[in-house]
Order: structure tokens, then sequence, then C-alpha cells
């Protein structure tokens, strides 16, 4: 999203204050722009009434898959060309997890299947990807 704190702008500040980024490049999974998640879940609540099957558990993700590095990559190639003039970035470096120890353990694929939530509410997220031009041309 383009507000509070998430991975789209602390990469965007850190690219602005830091010469070279390392980032994660072996955990995968569906980066999700909040507006996407709001907005399919108005249409399930529209759909529900209408549904065969309201129990049960339905996974919510962006379409495509991606790792935390290339999810990096992909933010800052995206961003406005005045903006990429201003980044103090001339890198990133691909590092694996066991370099970047955190409290919790982290998945190494995380992908979810949206294939129940297709199936019982004709709901389709797009690709990663174009959510993420649109979530930036939001925010710039």
């Amino acid at each position: 999203g383009v507000h509070g704190k998430n991975f789209l702008l602390t990469i965007r500040r850190l690219a602005m204050e830091r010469e070279e980024l390392s980032v994660v490049n072996d955990q995968i999974g569906a980066p999700t722009w909040s507006r996407m998640i709001a907005q399919a879940t108005a249409l399930i609540a529209a759909r529900w009434c209408a549904s065969a099957s309201r129990g049960g558990t339905y996974h919510l993700s962006a379409g495509g898959q991606t790792s935390w590095f290339d999810f990096a990559r992909a933010i800052l190639e995206l961003l406005p060309a005045d903006e990429r003039r201003r980044l103090q970035v001339a890198g990133l470096k691909p590092i694996p997890t066991s370099q970047y120890p955190l409290p919790a353990k982290r998945p190494r694929n995380s992908v979810l299947s949206n294939e129940k939530l297709e199936r019982e509410f004709a709901i389709h997220l797009p690709n990663w990807r174009a959510s993420l031009s649109s979530c930036i041309e939001d925010l710039c």
C-alpha cells in the first residue's frame, strides 16, 4: 500500500539513503496490494449469499510469484524517472535467508492457491507486477 510500514515503502526509502541494498533471494511469495485485497473482499461480501459453499478457508493473493529480491528490483524499475534520478542505490545484492536472520523463521515458498476463491466467487486478482505498477502510480 501507499501508507504505513511495508516492503514497497521501505525499499523506496532505503534506495534513497543507501548505495547498496541486500535483499533475500530465496523466499518466494505473491506480493498483494492492500487495495486489491479490499476490492476482492468487497466482491466476496457482495457474492456471499449467492455462493453454494460459504464455509472453509479461502486464500487471497495476487497472481504470479516472485522473490523478495525480484520484488525490490521491480519496485525500483517501476518508480517514475524523476524519482529514480534521486536514488542513491547503485545496486541490489541478492542474499540467502541465512544472511538475513529474523526472529521468526520464514517459509521458502509462501505462494497461496486462489483456486477455491476463483471457483466459488469468480474472483481473480491481477498479477503482482501489474498491481505493483498501479500502486506506484497512486504513490507517486
